[in-house]
């Protein structure tokens, strides 16, 4: 037997999942699924909220608080887009939010109630990026914490009264993430693959440098900002899960350097990035990029993978490891200028595992 308890509940729904879907393979498909939902359960727990039910690719999530559910719903929005720095608007993966209040049913793993009929009547109205509310959700809610606008009253069927919506009014400006560990990895000879190889060796091989990145970061608590060519750009909270991550590029990279002669260049630094909208700039990430672009000159020494970790990330590492070593630079081997604006100003060190 059921009971009827207060809830507040947000939904949210990727934009047009059937288009994005379909050019998927099924490993594809369930690898994103696993990191959406892992993403949107970690974001609302923040927020004392919690997933009670899946519909596909749709989330109802519980709180107590519509408050907290718009400040999630808010967070979720952010990072989606910042996660997806790069992208162009239809590359990008896109969220609707809806979140109402009132009684539901809980019987089992079942909710149902005219809440949850009219969170789903709200949901085919709510565009992309945009978060509504229902008025009953908007009478409770902080509005000194959470900004918000009426947009219209609707007709919903089943509902003998218009429902009046509003949404929240969500700031779109420059976004800055500080202290990160920046890592851009680049590989090197990819020109001289696509030029000797067939496209269907091409397209193998970045199918599994895809597949390492994406398990690469999965594992150490990275992500994925930026994907160019054959450039990832990707950010580490902490010093030491950078560090791993590259090790883990180490140890699967020889299988890959073995099938298609490609290495990787990798450069390493601790800093701050804007995000703005698809658009990623800081002075920080010009930095890591003059990092990994020195294994130009010390490719040689390196056939398989070159690391350059500037010494703002090795002050910040708690643990050590015997396998991991930093080995100075050998400054003849670059000009004087890049030797003194970049090996010597940031105190950049090799990694190697050993």
């Amino acid at each position: 037997m059921g009971n009827y308890r207060t809830t507040v509940i947000l939904k949210t729904d990727i934009v047009d999942s059937t288009p994005r879907l379909s050019g998927q393979t099924q490993s594809e498909m369930g690898l994103q699924r696993k990191q959406h939902k892992q993403f949107i359960s970690e974001t609302a727990a923040k927020h004392q909220g919690s997933v009670f039910q899946e519909e596909g690719d749709a989330y109802l999530l519980e709180f107590h608080s519509v408050t907290n559910a718009c400040l999630a719903a808010i967070e979720m929005h952010q990072n989606l887009r910042s996660m997806q720095a790069g992208k162009g608007e239809k590359q990008r993966l896109a969220i609707r939010a809806v979140i109402t209040v009132g009684d539901i049913l809980h019987q089992g793993n079942d909710a149902m109630g005219m809440t949850m009929s009219l969170t789903a009547r709200m949901e085919k109205i709510t565009p992309p990026d945009e978060i509504y509310l229902s008025h009953a959700a908007w009478l409770v809610l902080n509005k000194a914490e959470v900004q918000t606008s009426f947009v219209n009253e609707f007709s919903f069927k089943g509902f003998s009264d218009p429902e009046k919506v509003y949404k929240v009014d969500q700031k779109s400006g420059i976004r800055v993430l500080n202290d990160q560990c920046i890592v851009l990895a680049d590989a090197n000879k990819f020109s001289d693959l696509c030029r000797l190889q067939s496209t269907e060796i091409v397209e193998k091989f970045l199918l599994e440098y895809e597949d390492l990145m994406n398990d690469t970061c999965e594992k150490h608590g990275g992500i994925i900002r930026q994907v160019n060519g054959d450039m990832f750009f990707m950010t580490f909270e902490k010093a030491d899960q950078a560090v791993s991550a590259i090790k883990m590029l180490y140890l699967n990279w020889a299988l890959i350097r073995e099938r298609y002669n490609v290495g990787l260049q990798i450069g390493v630094h601790k800093g701050n990035l804007n995000i703005f909208r698809s658009y990623v700039f800081s002075d920080d990430i010009n930095i890591t990029s003059h990092l990994s672009a020195l294994g130009r000159f010390y490719r040689s020494d390196s056939p398989q993978i070159f690391a350059a970790i500037s010494g703002k990330v090795m002050d910040e590492m708690n643990t050590q490891s015997d396998d991991i070593k930093f080995q100075e630079l050998d400054g003849e081997k670059v000009t004087p200028e890049i030797y003194q604006t970049t090996i010597r100003a940031h105190r950049v060190c090799r990694l190697v595992v050993e």
